[in-house]
């Protein structure tokens, strides 16, 4: 590579949006762009200067491993309407992602039984293992299959985390409160804990 072009040695890998210069120092080409003064990356890559043409850009890197039909995964709930949850995924086959990828539950791959709404499912914040049905985006979800559901989930009154009661029945230790969730077989299992991310990471 030639000297002039070089990896930002602080900033080597960024995200969309991250601030990588500002405008007094390089111009940005189409993989960035300018706002305020600043330069921000326009994807997931690695920052490359070329400092003789006073130029910055940001090469593409695909952090995310292929998907398939039928890959069982982990991920959290960020928000839900009636029919529908967004959901990030952050493991697939038990393998760590680096970025997390974004998908879609339906209210109809809920359950084999019938389910009125979403809110009877599961509730944002709460933890999932599903299995991918359209690999292609948008990414769709379900929860019909064996250990399928709700792994972990927090107290919509008090935030605390629930603890099995039965079958789609949790308990919250904290307020007693009886929540309803579409529950795994492995809800509250050591692995899936060592698994997860803090919560404080995934917000």
């Amino acid at each position: 590579m030639d000297d002039s072009k070089k990896p930002n040695p602080d900033e080597e890998w960024v995200l969309p949006g991250d601030k990588i210069a500002v405008i007094e120092e390089f111009l940005p080409d189409e993989t960035c762009y300018e706002q305020d003064g600043s330069i921000y990356s326009n994807t997931f890559g690695r920052v490359v200067t070329d400092t003789k043409k006073h130029k910055i850009s940001v090469v593409p890197i695909n952090p995310f491993r292929s998907i398939k039909n039928g890959d069982i995964g982990m991920g959290r709930v960020e928000f839900m309407k009636k029919q529908i949850a967004s959901i990030n995924i952050y493991h697939l086959n038990h393998e760590i992602l680096m970025i997390p990828i974004s998908a879609v539950l339906h209210v109809s791959e809920a359950s084999r039984r019938f389910v009125k709404n979403m809110y009877e499912v599961a509730r944002p914040g709460d933890w999932i293992r599903f299995r991918i049905i359209r690999a292609a985006k948008p990414v769709y979800v379900s929860l019909i299959g064996e250990g399928l559901g709700v792994i972990i989930s927090y107290c919509i009154q008090c935030g605390h985390e629930l603890k099995f009661k039965r079958r789609n029945t949790l308990e919250c230790p904290n307020c007693d409160t009886i929540q309803t969730r579409i529950t795994s077989k492995y809800f509250g299992k050591p692995l899936i804990r060592d698994l997860r991310p803090s919560r404080n990471e995934t917000r």
